[in-house]
């Protein structure tokens, strides 16, 4: 599970009991409801490291009181809309919907590959939600003539909120490929899908979790998300081309 830490749990501060005794602390947890009880209780940590768990938060002063409900409404706040990190307990599936169509135009060899994108996000994690997630779906290609040779076929941006222990879906633009996969008559061309790529960013625009079909695409991802659409390349796309045609 991820752990969010608020900047102001990171603080030490003064608190004084209500008999005048002072302890410099940091707050570690509070309950603001505690089951069968009218009591708000308070977890904090001395500076070296001692910990008192679940005090009566009536010993402490009427400032402090407020301060741990600040901290706690600071905290919820954080946790609705927490930074995301590559540990973030998101699992993603895509599904393209793919429709086959032979070409009744021109080339009867040619086909024509309808694709829905469609990517459906769980956030299993109990605690914490992302709002706003920037993200990209690619889907890739393998040349019909030259099975070392890639396209990208589609790619598309999008931003999602992905809640607490919800699943998501998000839908992208529907898209023909066109391919002709009968290199005997000398017409081949294009590519067939071949697999896909998720890169999911923080509000800083930073990737912070990457999923793809295949392990070179996942550690070569910038170089996907950077390539020509236009253009043809290698496996892990580091080296580029024209696209291989008859």
């Amino acid at each position: 599970m991820t752990t969010l830490v608020s900047s102001e749990a990171q603080e030490y501060r003064t608190f004084t009991s209500r008999d005048g005794k002072t302890v410099e602390a940091k707050v570690i947890d509070y309950m603001a409801d505690v089951p069968g009880t009218k009591m708000k209780m308070v977890t904090i940590e001395l500076k070296n490291g001692e910990t008192y768990e679940k005090l009566d938060t009536n010993i402490f002063s009427s400032a402090d009181q407020k301060y741990f409900k600040q901290w706690h409404a600071d905290r919820l706040a954080a946790k609705d809309d927490a930074p995301l990190l590559p540990d973030a307990e998101i699992k993603m599936a895509v599904k393209k919907s793919r429709y086959n169509d032979l070409n009744d135009k021109g080339d009867p060899d040619n086909r024509e590959v309808e694709y829905e994108p469609v990517i459906i996000f769980e956030n299993e994690d109990w605690d914490l939600s992302y709002k706003k997630v920037g993200g990209t779906l690619v889907f890739i290609g393998q040349s019909t003539l030259d099975r070392g040779e890639f396209h990208i076929l589609y790619k598309e941006d999008f931003s999602i909120d992905l809640p607490r222990m919800e699943e998501t879906i998000w839908e992208g633009k529907p898209f023909v490929n066109v391919y002709d996969s009968n290199p005997s008559n000398g017409s081949a061309f294009g590519a067939k899908y071949d697999g896909y790529l998720i890169v999911l960013r923080d509000k800083n625009k930073k990737a912070q979790v990457i999923e793809a079909s295949k392990a070179e695409w996942e550690e070569n991802y910038q170089s996907i998300l950077d390539a020509d659409i236009s253009k043809a390349y290698n496996k892990t796309f580091q080296e580029s081309g024209e696209k291989s045609i008859y």
